[in-house]
C-alpha cells in the first residue's frame, strides 16, 4: 500500500470494487478512508499525524498515526475506537511479540487484542455471547479488523508470500475481545503489572478450544483438571516448546472458584501443575530431547512431566464470556516462539 495512494470513487459500490481491485482488502468490503474521517480519528488521539509508531513486517511499511487512521477507517473504527488500536499497534511493536514471525508462521495463530478496565462498558464492547466472534459489538469487530488490515495493507501479509501458514485462523479477520467486569479478580492488564483503570493485552494465540464440565464434581481441582487436560494436547506447541498460553473462564465459573478460595495466582499454579505430559508421550523412541527445555527439566527420564509453560505466570487468564453454564477455554500460544503477551495502558 503506497504511503499516500489516491483513489477517486464516484459511489460507494465504486470504491468497494476499486478497493477489491487494488488489493486493499482481504476479501471483506472496507469504507473508504476520506480524508475528513481520517482527520477526525487523528484529532481524537491528540497525536501528529506523521508520528512513526514504527515499520510494519513482513514488508516494514511505515505505521504513522495517519496511515494507522486510514485503516482503522477502513474498518469502520469510530475515534472512540481509535486510543485502543494505537495501544494495540505499539504493543505489537515491541521486539519480545515478533510481529514478523507471528504473521508469516505456518502456525494458526494470529494477535489476539484484549481490552479491559472501564474502558469495556465505555466503548460499549461485547463481553458477554458469542464474545469471540465479535458479540454483534461495533468496537470488537473494528478494532479487531483495523489491526488486520494495518497488517495486510502496511505489512503486506498476504497469504502465499509471505505468509505461510498452513490453515488459517477466523481471527484473521477481527481478532478482539473483552474482559468481562463481573470478573472477581483484577483485570488481566492490571494483573500482568500495568497500573491504569482501563488497558490492553495483546498475545498471539489460537482461536479458542472449548472445555465443558462433564464429568467434573464441584472441586476447583477436578474441574481445573478438564482445562488442564486441554492445554497439554500432545500435538500443541506449547507441550513441546512451551512459552505461554491464554485459558478463558466464564465469570460464573471465575465466581466458583474465588468462591473456593482460589485468586487468580492460585488457578495459575494449579494449572501448572496439572497441565504436564511425559516426555514419553512427547518423544517418539530415538528422538533426541530439545535443547530449549529448562535445566531442570529432566530429559533424560520418560517419565519426567513437562508443562505447558516455564513458570505459572505464563498461563494467562481472562474471565469473559456469557453466564448461562459454567465454561472454560484454551487459546494455545506459539509456544517458545514468540507472540507473548504484552500489556499497555489506555490513557
Amino acid at each position: 500500500m503506497p504511503e499516500h495512494l489516491v483513489i477517486t470513487a464516484e459511489t460507494i459500490e465504486e470504491w468497494v470494487e476499486l478497493a477489491h481491485a487494488d488489493g486493499l482488502t482481504d476479501g471483506l468490503p472496507v469504507y473508504p478512508p476520506t480524508r475528513a474521517a481520517v482527520d477526525a480519528l487523528v484529532a481524537a488521539s491528540g497525536r501528529d499525524p506523521g508520528q512513526l509508531l514504527g515499520a510494519i513486517p513482513p514488508r516494514g511499511g511505515a505505521a504513522t498515526v495517519e496511515v494507522v487512521a486510514a485503516n482503522a477507517v477502513m474498518a469502520g473504527c469510530k475515534p472512540e475506537h481509535f486510543e485502543v488500536v494505537l495501544a494495540a499497534v505499539e504493543a505489537m511493536l515491541e521486539d519480545r511479540f515478533n510481529l514478523r514471525g507471528v504473521v508469516t508462521t505456518t502456525h494458526p495463530c494470529w494477535p489476539l487484542v484484549i481490552v479491559s478496565g472501564p474502558a469495556v462498558e465505555r466503548l460499549e464492547m461485547a463481553h458477554a455471547e458469542s464474545v469471540f466472534s465479535g458479540g454483534g459489538a461495533h468496537a470488537n469487530a473494528a478494532i479487531g479488523r483495523a489491526v488486520k488490515l494495518l497488517l495486510w495493507n502496511v505489512g503486506g501479509a498476504t497469504p502465499g508470500e509471505p505468509v505461510k501458514e498452513v490453515f488459517g485462523h477466523p481471527g484473521r479477520y477481527a481478532f478482539c475481545v473483552a474482559e468481562s467486569p463481573n470478573s472477581p479478580w483484577p483485570a488481566l492488564h492490571q494483573a500482568r503489572g500495568v497500573e491504569s483503570d482501563s488497558g490492553i493485552t495483546v498475545f498471539a494465540c489460537e482461536s479458542p478450544t472449548s472445555v465443558a464440565m462433564w464429568g467434573a464434581d464441584d472441586s476447583p481441582v477436578n474441574r481445573l483438571a478438564q482445562l488442564a487436560d486441554a492445554m497439554a494436547i500432545k500435538g500443541c506447541n506449547n507441550s513441546h516448546t512451551m512459552g505461554e498460553t491464554l485459558v478463558v473462564l466464564t465469570p460464573n465459573e471465575a465466581r466458583h472458584l474465588a468462591e473456593q478460595g482460589y485468586d487468580r495466582a492460585a488457578v495459575q499454579e494449579e494449572l501448572w501443575q496439572q497441565a504436564r505430559r511425559r516426555i514419553g508421550d512427547l518423544l517418539s523412541p530415538g528422538v533426541a530431547p530439545y535443547a530449549w527445555w529448562p535445566d531442570w527439566v529432566d530429559a533424560d527420564d520418560p517419565d519426567t512431566l513437562v508443562p505447558v509453560t516455564e513458570r505459572p505466570e505464563d498461563i494467562h487468564m481472562m474471565v469473559t464470556g456469557a453466564e448461562s453454564i459454567p465454561w472454560m477455554a484454551v487459546c494455545a500460544g506459539w509456544g517458545n516462539l514468540g507472540g507473548y503477551a504484552v500489556s499497555r495502558a489506555l490513557d
